[in-house]
């Protein structure tokens, strides 16, 4: 599609020119649009006045290859040297922001977070214990749906509500390629933060997203300062 280069000139201006990702224009679309919606987390921080830093699974400074997840995976596994951003706001704690990891819902049962971003202090607590991210030290997350030759089914809306049930009601959102009236519906009952037409193409729906995101930011730094 037209878009695929618009998606990775967006990821290699995240990453500030010092890294290259592991991705291409050639990569799955899936992948190029999590870490697509990964980048345009990391700009919302910045704007909020986040100093970003690369770092990979070892907590190493990521050097020349950003290594992003292309298929979910614990925040432990280090079959690939995968890397994530850690997110500095002036006095308070820091964060990080991942790629297709798995957090424990409040069931305990395992879920997939296309994009998550939560306390470091716990990503490091699971990386030693190889332990699941509680639910609850995550503060932003994103159900990311490309689908291009397809059409979103209500199904994957009426998923995502229980997902919001399992890990967080506030500040979990759905991101997608391709437009549903009935999705959109549905969210929209549900006071859900979406966009159902969320690409580089249409720059005002990012920037109307990176607004939430850096909403979020915003009352993270209001509770821990």
């Amino acid at each position: 599609m037209t878009i695929r280069p618009g998606l990775i000139s967006s990821i290699k201006a995240a990453l500030s020119g010092a890294l290259s990702p592991n991705l291409t224009a050639g990569s799955k679309g899936d992948d190029l649009y999590e870490a697509y919606i990964w980048s345009v987390v990391i700009d919302a921080a910045r704007n909020k006045g986040a100093t970003i830093l690369f770092k990979d699974v070892q907590g190493n400074t990521a050097t020349s290859i950003f290594n992003f997840r292309t298929s979910p995976g614990e925040i432990w596994w280090s079959t690939k040297n995968y890397c994530h951003a850690e997110i500095q706001f002036p006095k308070c704690p820091l964060l990080e922001a991942h790629v297709g990891i798995y957090v424990a819902g409040r069931s305990k049962v395992r879920h997939e977070c296309d994009v998550a971003v939560l306390f470091k202090s716990e990503a490091d607590v699971c990386r030693s214990r190889r332990a699941l991210p509680r639910a609850s030290k995550v503060i932003l997350t994103v159900e990311a749906k490309y689908y291009v030759s397809s059409k979103l089914g209500l199904s994957l809306g009426r998923a995502f509500l229980g997902l919001c049930n399992e890990i967080q009601k506030v500040n979990r959102f759905f991101i997608a390629i391709s437009p549903s009236k009935s999705i959109a519906k549905l969210l929209s009952k549900h006071l859900i933060g979406f966009d159902l037409e969320f690409t580089p193409t249409n720059p005002h729906s990012v920037d109307v997203m990176r607004g939430l995101f850096e909403k979020v930011f915003a009352s993270f730094i209001a509770q821990e300062t």
